[in-house]
């Protein structure tokens, strides 16, 4: 499977890349002192922006970048934030891209506050520029993502998971977001109905694949002390590779794997061992193979569209390289 670095997938939004990157903070800003603090650790450790990436290319791929355009990429980017923070509180997470997240800090309470915060600060850009049709799409994705969490809560500590199920929680947890940045980089520059919902289709089917392959960096055989193999193992639960893996297996391995969810400690030892018994039934190449099944569907829609850089980078944009830092 090809790779791409991010650096590469942003040149056709260089620019506009640098002037997100160096307005954003601007909207974290805050008089209360706590919340000013927690704002400067958070632009210390900043994250890829995929979603802005998202918004950008699509809009530049279709026409020319607007104020609507970079006033989406502030206010999903601030939704994102917030759902981060309130994901690591939920997950019981102390760390965030390799540091210390916000609630091993500041606490739980705090976290969640600060979260809300966060939020209404993207609300706001919507409201003071009147924004409805922005307005809907938060409302929207918003509603379908929470619904995804509390999918995703419920099958977490069972073992009855399937591709349906799987699907289901991806595309609310993921793929309704990245669906909602491409339909709104159309909107910031007026198209027609029809390119706005291909925009959005388009988007759907590169966050599920996109979130497929973010799995598959859970197979890692990468041995850290610092890791917490238990909890990787939880994960790997909900994903396309074991639920394959899973659906393969004879009675007999079914109970094994069944007798190791059991466990609370889990060594590197224990975790290698399901990465080979995954291996061994195929579980990452018929992943790889729905990426692939994906990746054309989005293909097909492109390919109706102008054949401009941003274009070429949105092909791309779902074999982007994301390394994971433990």
């Amino acid at each position: 499977m090809a790779e791409i670095t991010l650096k590469k997938l942003k040149i056709p939004i260089k620019k506009e890349i640098k002037i997100f990157e160096k307005k954003f903070p601007s909207y974290l800003r805050s008089k209360i002192p706590i919340f000013q603090e927690i704002n400067n650790y958070l632009i210390k450790i900043k994250g890829k922006y995929i979603r802005p990436i998202f918004i950008f290319l699509i809009t530049k791929m279709l026409g020319n970048i607007c104020k609507k355009t970079y006033d989406l990429a502030y206010l999903v980017e601030l939704m994102h934030t917030a759902s981060l923070i309130h994901d690591d509180v939920i997950d019981f997470s102390n760390t965030r891209r390799g540091v210390l997240s916000i609630n091993a800090i500041w606490q739980n309470k705090t976290a969640v506050i600060f979260g809300d915060y966060i939020f209404s600060k993207s609300l706001n850009i919507a409201i003071k520029n009147n924004y409805k049709d922005y307005l809907n799409i938060i409302s929207k994705t918003i509603e379908k993502m929470s619904e995804g969490e509390i999918f995703q809560i419920e099958f977490f500590n069972k073992m009855n998971i399937n591709k349906s199920i799987y699907e289901k929680i991806i595309f609310k947890k993921t793929a309704i977001m990245i669906g909602a940045c491409c339909e709104g980089g159309a909107r910031s520059i007026n198209k027609k109905k029809k390119i706005i919902l291909e925009m959005k289709k388009f988007g759907e089917l590169a966050g599920m694949a996109f979130q497929i392959k973010d799995d598959l960096l859970d197979y890692e055989n990468v041995k850290n002390l610092n890791i917490n193999y238990y909890l990787i193992l939880k994960e790997i639960k909900m994903t396309l590779p074991f639920i394959y893996t899973l659906k393969k297996s004879s009675k007999k391995n079914k109970q094994w794997l069944f007798n190791l969810f059991k466990k609370k400690k889990i060594n590197f030892i224990f975790y290698n061992k399901i990465l080979i018994f995954i291996k061994k039934f195929g579980g990452k190449e018929y992943s790889i193979f729905q990426i692939k099944l994906l990746t054309n569907k989005t293909l097909l829609i492109l390919n109706k569209y102008y054949k401009n850089k941003a274009n070429e980078s949105l092909k791309n944009v779902i074999f982007f390289n994301k390394k994971r830092k433990f």
